[in-house]
């Protein structure tokens, strides 16, 4: 069973995840443990026991939680102000009470705001990237060619593949691809099918979907989209 927050802009997880093969982040994530520690491996690396760690955008890493549950906050794709990471206090009483559908609504979002400070108002320093960047967010099931957002940006579409890497460390296709995987648990939430939420988020079939969540959560769609997991959307 897991519980699901949605925002718009960050997205909120406790469950119980087990083994998490390696995997990269399409956006910045604070994980949390909730029970004990729980075993991180970055890629080239050994694993060790950790109770909370920030992983930036792209970063490779594989988890071994066993039956402990863990707290994964993934923010906005973009830019991430270290300085507003407050340092964890009543993180793992809090998370538990998340699970258990006791902390919600506004507590909730205030309690992560004092996490990690209020939303950034923009995705990237260069205002052609974050412009870039929410055209994808607001049209994330459209196969927008990057030639299209590059002639949007007045760049070539290498610049604007090299300057979004820079500025969100991912690519503009990886963004889409992010988005469409909240549109998915957004679906999902209101009650469609697995199936029928992914087809609707812009992805192909299943099997898309499938190997999208594997790449960038490390676990299959099913291990936290299920019907005993919470989802809910926040405005």
């Amino acid at each position: 069973m897991a519980r699901i927050h949605l925002w718009s802009d960050r997205v909120l997880t406790v469950a119980r995840l087990g083994r998490v093969a390696m995997h990269a982040h399409a956006a910045p994530a604070l994980l949390f443990a909730v029970d004990g520690r729980f075993g991180l491996r970055l890629e080239g690396r050994r694993f060790e026991a950790v109770e909370q760690v920030f992983l930036p955008a792209g970063a490779r890493h594989e988890l071994a939680c066993e039956d402990a549950r863990i707290g994964v906050l993934h923010l906005a794709p973009g830019v991430a102000d270290l300085g507003n990471l407050a340092p964890e206090r009543g993180a793992r009483a809090a998370l538990r009470a998340v699970f258990e559908g006791e902390l919600a609504g506004p507590e909730l979002a205030g309690w992560v705001n004092a996490r990690v400070g209020p939303p950034p108002r923009r995705r990237a320093r260069d205002v052609r990237i974050d412009r870039a960047a929410r055209r994808i967010a607001e049209s994330a099931y459209e196969n927008l060619p990057l030639a299209t957002l590059a002639d949007e940006a007045g760049l070539s579409p290498s610049r604007l593949q090299h300057l979004f890497r820079q500025e969100l460390g991912i690519t503009p296709r990886q963004l889409r691809t992010w988005r469409r995987l909240h549109e998915v648990a957004r679906r999902v939430s209101e009650g469609e099918t697995l199936t029928r939420a992914g087809l609707e988020a812009g992805f192909v079939d299943s099997a898309h979907l499938s190997h999208a969540f594997r790449r960038f959560l490390g676990i299959s769609p099913s291990r936290v989209l299920t019907r005993g997991s919470h989802v809910h959307v926040h405005p």
